[in-house]
């Protein structure tokens, strides 16, 4: 299990706050952003890619996309539901926090 001081440190210092913030306030866009077969759920390989798209990669997006998932993952059934990702812009925002203060912000 990722802990949540190794998703703080994953996340790059040239993160764009906003554009992600926006887009995960919204779990019913996010949802039809990364359901491709359109079978309601997400896997924590659909959030990595959704990662990718917003400038993380490599092992920083499998490290973020793990410890977002298992934080996501309410019923830990190994998908996320449009309401499990209610709550996905208050844990990034809460890990950019958390990012800024270790900086020294």
């Amino acid at each position: 299990m990722v802990s949540e001081q190794e998703a703080v440190h994953a996340i790059p210092s040239d993160f764009d706050v906003n554009g992600a913030s926006n887009a995960l306030n919204d779990p019913t866009q996010i949802l039809s952003m990364l359901d491709k077969n359109h079978d309601g759920r997400v896997t924590k390989e659909d959030l990595e890619l959704l990662l990718t798209q917003f400038g993380i990669k490599g092992t920083a997006a499998n490290v973020l996309s793990k410890y977002l998932f298992n934080q996501l993952d309410a019923n830990h059934n190994g998908t996320l539901e449009a309401s499990d990702l209610a709550n996905a812009g208050n844990i990034l925002w809460n890990l950019l926090q958390k990012k800024q203060n270790s900086s020294g912000y």
